[in-house]
């Protein structure tokens, strides 16, 4: 079987000194991941990642909870630089809004969102998109900002109103090891939500190891856990399920052929 992680993080800490070794290993597995930026020198880490390993693809952004400790200016245009000079770059974020770390600076997020979008408009590329307690807000700028937009909800814990919602504006939604916890009671429900072809899988390493790993650092080689418990949860053959979120992956974020087959 071959596997897509759809958002890890192999550029922090305690996985960035072992990126290489985690991307060969995933190879040998059939697992491609995409590595996430959240700021400038996580962006430059996930490029520098993905031009090593042929299974490997990065997007650029800021993360929200990082926009008090930055010239947001001065970043964007860095962000750009990566866009111009990287064809392995698949989607630009992370990026969006968290009113659970950072309530204080809504409207400084919500500027710093849009110009994401538009960037994402600018290089055609989908929208890689965090959302923390601003659920209204984010459909609200997604609606009026992100027409015509490949979107993620990464990390998707809501429930069955809320996947309705993101599914009416064509988001596709990213499930991780959280669907493996006892207390992930409507996110189980919410899942047969979303329509098959909009469905992704992540591991969002190296935070949310699935059980039987939780509390432990979380890797891309995880993802057949999770994928296994999603496969549990919809009641359908493993193999089938890592099979469609595998191509779902692939239409979502490829306009060209990095060697992978359709």
């Amino acid at each position: 079987m071959k596997y897509f992680d759809v958002h890890t993080h192999t550029n922090y800490n305690p996985l960035e000194g072992q990126a290489k070794e985690i991307a060969d290993e995933c190879k040998l597995q059939n697992i491609f991941y995409v590595d996430i930026g959240t700021d400038i020198n996580t962006s430059a880490l996930a490029v520098k990642h993905s031009q090593e390993s042929t299974n490997v693809f990065a997007t650029v952004g800021i993360h929200p909870s990082d926009i008090n400790k930055i010239d947001v200016n001065t970043t964007i245009d860095e962000i750009e630089t990566l866009l111009k000079e990287n064809s392995k770059i698949v989607a630009v974020g992370e990026t969006g809004l968290d009113y659970y770390r950072s309530n204080q600076n809504k409207h400084v997020q919500k500027i710093v969102f849009i110009r994401h979008i538009a960037l994402a408009h600018k290089y055609k590329l989908p929208l890689m998109v965090h959302v923390r307690d601003a659920h209204d807000d984010m459909i609200e700028i997604l609606k009026a900002h992100a027409k015509g937009l490949k979107i993620i909800i990464h990390c998707f814990t809501g429930n069955e109103e809320l996947v309705k919602k993101y599914v009416n504006l064509g988001c596709y939604i990213s499930i991780n090891g959280i669907i493996t916890f006892s207390n992930s009671t409507e996110l189980r429900k919410a899942i047969h939500l979303i329509p098959i072809n909009r469905l992704l899988s992540e591991t969002d390493a190296p935070w949310l190891s699935p059980e039987p790993y939780r509390g432990k650092t979380n890797t891309p080689l995880n993802i057949p856990v999770v994928v296994k418990e999603m496969a549990k949860v919809l009641q359908v053959k493993e193999d089938v399920l890592a099979k469609q979120l595998y191509k779902n992956a692939i239409r979502l974020f490829f306009k060209a052929n990095f060697g992978i087959n359709h």
